[in-house]
């Protein structure tokens, strides 16, 4: 009888739910993020820009009571959000306006400043989640557990979900709040009640696609350094693919889209042919399409299906890389 058995032993430790399990891998990872000050000091940062719809918002709830407000919140909507439409519809009839004026102040709150911040955050964070195991050879540890594939992912991918809520979704539906706190009277609920919905969905858009792509880089390479050189090109190369084709091409063949109106030839820029080679544009017509300010003619349809190939292939060869080292 050998004195040291190596062999594969059953688990005989404690074992919680099946679906409780990823929460220790999520927690570990969390904790070992939480311990970075730069990370504390960015996640403080990503909260400043809420400062600026918050105030739209202000300034729209108090305009019964201050005319001067109602102006400012015209201004900015149809000055830098660029919907002069909603502008004059807002001065005419601001009850009419509310629930767009919200909803196009949450999702520019989406778009540009916490897009950004997910863009570095994730880049940051995602692809030194797996790439750190495989360097340290982490994972014999996890799997020695009663862990399968599943499992691993799911923690994994909880730990960026869990920091992008903190800078999307959290202040997102604390900036709904403000507007109903800042409101005459509750009846605005009413109104607007299926915007804290909008914001769920709008995030899981966002946190889902984004976090399985940075993980099927840090899959890929012992080198965080490199998933976090692919993540960075994805997203940088994309926008500016997009930009050039779109707006430097416009004055080649039907990179114009023409219609006839009452007799007159209008001209306007596709702003949908070149979509999908940018991560960023694909997400915010999805994103537009959800809160309901979508302006581009185009389908939306080929940006979902883009965003759910992308998981799926993206999950699919990150379990697949996982598998290939246990079978080592």
């Amino acid at each position: 009888m050998p004195i040291h058995d190596l062999g594969y032993r059953p688990w005989n430790g404690e074992k919680c739910g099946r679906w409780l399990r990823p929460r220790f891998i999520a927690a570990s990872g969390i904790a070992l993020v939480w311990r970075r000050k730069w990370l504390r000091l960015m996640l403080m940062l990503a909260w400043l820009p809420i400062f600026v719809p918050a105030i739209g918002i202000f300034a729209f709830e108090y305009s019964s009571t201050e005319p001067q407000m109602l102006q400012f919140v015209g201004n900015l909507v149809g000055g830098p959000l660029q919907r002069p439409d909603l502008a004059m519809q807002l001065l005419a009839d601001p009850d009419s306006a509310r629930h767009e004026v919200w909803t196009l102040l949450i999702m520019a709150f989406f778009r540009y400043p916490q897009l950004s911040a997910m863009v570095l955050l994730v880049g940051l964070i995602a692809p030194m989640l797996i790439s750190y195991d495989l360097r340290s050879r982490a994972y014999l540890m996890y799997f020695s557990r009663p862990l399968n594939v599943i499992d691993y992912m799911l923690g994994k991918a909880s730990v960026v979900w869990f920091f992008l809520s903190m800078i999307v979704t959290l202040p997102a539906l604390i900036l709904y709040l403000i507007g109903v706190m800042l409101s005459p009277d509750l009846s605005v609920v009413q109104q607007t009640w299926d915007i804290p919905i909008r914001i769920l969905s709008a995030s899981v858009v966002l946190l889902v696609p984004t976090t399985i792509v940075a993980m099927c880089y840090s899959a890929h390479t012992s080198e965080s350094r490199y998933a976090s050189f692919s993540w960075f090109a994805t997203w940088i190369l994309g926008f500016v693919a997009y930009q050039i084709l779109t707006f430097m091409g416009t004055n080649f063949g039907p990179r114009r889209r023409r219609e006839f109106v009452d007799g007159l030839l209008l001209e306007s820029i596709d702003y949908d042919r070149w979509r999908l080679l940018s991560p960023y544009h694909a997400l915010g017509k999805v994103q537009a399409s959800i809160f309901g300010l979508d302006t581009t003619p185009g389908s939306v349809v080929p940006s979902v299906l883009l965003l759910i190939a992308v998981t799926i292939v993206g999950a699919w060869l990150v379990r697949r890389k996982i598998l290939a080292l246990l079978s080592i």
